[in-house]
């Protein structure tokens, strides 16, 4: 599905304006973007493995924003064989520290698997499906559209969706946990392409002496 596809769906659905004094397509755009990092980050349908340098005796490692969340993090070694104390782990402390376990003891790589803030759409052909804006199968991409029905429905002060809650509902279900999100971490995880996290993400943790993300 392409960038405008989404957009005029949205507008025709809501009948938001797009005339030369009242033109609400630009906020739209800006909600089917929103809606992508909605879909990627709460259903990691789609990680991507990123070397990460680390250097001897540091643990702790700024990422940024350049990550929406980290799934799993190995050091690319045969694990057959290998005692359990020398595979890495990681926490998370807060939304951009990561901290490594056990600290390295020398200068090398580790690789981490995370889903990767994509780049905002700009031009009409723009998909979700292209790699730079996400790489969304598009058979998930009808999620977005309904994130974007939602929020414009919200804004329009819609009563035909209870000012957006019948898309929310389908969105994320009423509790926040199921809807189109659970029917898409269904698939994913039964297909099999989402490498399933060993270790748990743990919790706040304070921070002593952040470094630098190396990479």
């Amino acid at each position: 599905m392409i960038f405008q596809d989404m957009v005029a769906q949205v507008q025709a659905n809501l009948g938001l304006e797009d005339i030369v004094y009242f033109d609400e397509k630009t906020y739209v755009k800006s909600l089917i973007n929103r809606g992508v990092i909605e879909v990627l980050g709460r259903t990691r349908c789609t990680v991507r493995c990123i070397d990460m340098r680390v250097k001897a005796g540091i643990s702790e490692y700024t990422v940024g924003n350049q990550l929406l969340s980290l799934v799993d993090i190995e050091d690319g070694l045969p694990k057959v064989g290998r005692d359990s104390a020398y595979r890495p782990s990681f926490t998370m402390i807060r939304s951009d520290i990561l901290r490594v376990q056990p600290t390295p003891s020398e200068d090398g790589e580790v690789q981490v698997w995370g889903v990767k803030r994509p780049q905002p759409m700009v031009a009409d052909e723009d998909s979700p499906s292209f790699e730079e804006f996400g790489a969304i199968p598009e058979e998930f991409q009808d999620a977005i559209v309904t994130y974007g029905q939602w929020q414009a429905a919200d804004y329009a002060d819609d009563a035909t969706s209870n000012q957006g809650e019948r898309f929310r509902i389908l969105f994320e279900g009423e509790d926040g946990r199921g809807g189109r999100l659970a029917q898409i971490r269904m698939l994913v995880n039964k297909r099999g392409t989402q490498r399933a996290p060993r270790r748990r993400v743990r919790g706040l943790a304070s921070v002593s002496d952040a470094s630098n993300w190396i990479g």
